[in-house]
């Protein structure tokens, strides 16, 4: 038991020399962290440790798990109700859009492609834009040449569009290997090797620690081509960060490689 006025405290691997406290496991990144009393705040800090009060760590979990379950609850109807809404101010977009060349299930399966993946729907006119550019496209490219016209969004829903973008990147050895096993199996939803597979995520997760322990907000960058199955590969160890392509940052967009 706890009392209501607890700290949680977060180690990011920076601790050397560990604080009193009940030994847990943070809800929203999985870090391991301790529940300390208010009076232990200021030698948590030094030892370390990103101290947060509990209802920062309710509130942190609970948008969190709204957020990774947006997909399941978006279907026909939220697409129909999308679709005619933005016939109200777009009208033209949305005649030459579906029924054809788009059927109103498309359109709803690429919604929930991007809320999957953490994309909001909010401008839902650049999205519908984009699908009528790929319209010709086979899913799941559909999703992915999607993701790169609206890009500009997609990154604005991590940073702000003043400051750069903090990245997470792979080695040019590494994109190499990753390009060349989605190449050779372009279906596949996990096409890399296990072994290859468990030391990518086990580097990532590692960069991502600290970032995470101070809800530092970042991407991992990856090449187009391996993009969606890199971000399939990090989803159970890191579901709430983003995997994003070279090709889906703006041109203009500052990039702070981490």
């Amino acid at each position: 038991h706890r009392a209501f006025d607890d700290l949680l405290a977060l180690d990011a691997g920076e601790v050397e020399v560990p604080v009193a406290g009940r030994a847990v496991k943070d809800p929203t990144f999985g870090l391991d962290a301790l529940w300390i009393g208010p009076e232990q705040r200021t030698d948590a800090i030094v030892a370390g440790y990103t101290v947060v009060d509990a209802s920062t760590v309710v509130a942190t979990h609970l948008n969190r798990a709204i957020t990774l379950e947006a997909a399941s609850l978006f279907g026909l109807d939220e697409a129909h109700k999308l679709v005619e809404a933005l016939k109200e101010h777009s009208p033209q977009l949305v005649q030459a859009l579906t029924p054809a060349p788009l059927p109103l299930a498309t359109i709803a399966a690429v919604a929930r492609r991007l809320l999957d993946e953490g994309v909001p729907l909010k401008d839902f006119r650049r999205i519908a834009e984009a699908l009528l550019d790929c319209a010709t496209v086979p899913m799941p490219g559909l999703v992915e040449m999607v993701r790169q016209r609206i890009g500009a969004i997609i990154v604005q829903t991590i940073v702000p569009a003043t400051l750069p973008l903090p990245a997470i990147t792979l080695s040019a050895t590494l994109e190499a290997m990753l390009a060349q096993a989605v190449r050779a199996d372009p279906g596949g939803d996990y096409p890399f090797e296990p072994s290859l597979s468990a030391r990518v995520v086990d580097a990532c997760v590692e960069a991502a620690r600290p970032l995470l322990a101070v809800a530092r907000p970042f991407a991992v960058v990856t090449s187009p081509v391996a993009r969606r199955a890199v971000a399939r590969l990090l989803r159970n160890a890191l579901p709430e960060v983003r995997v994003l392509s070279y090709a889906e940052i703006p041109d203009a967009k500052a990039v702070d490689v981490v």
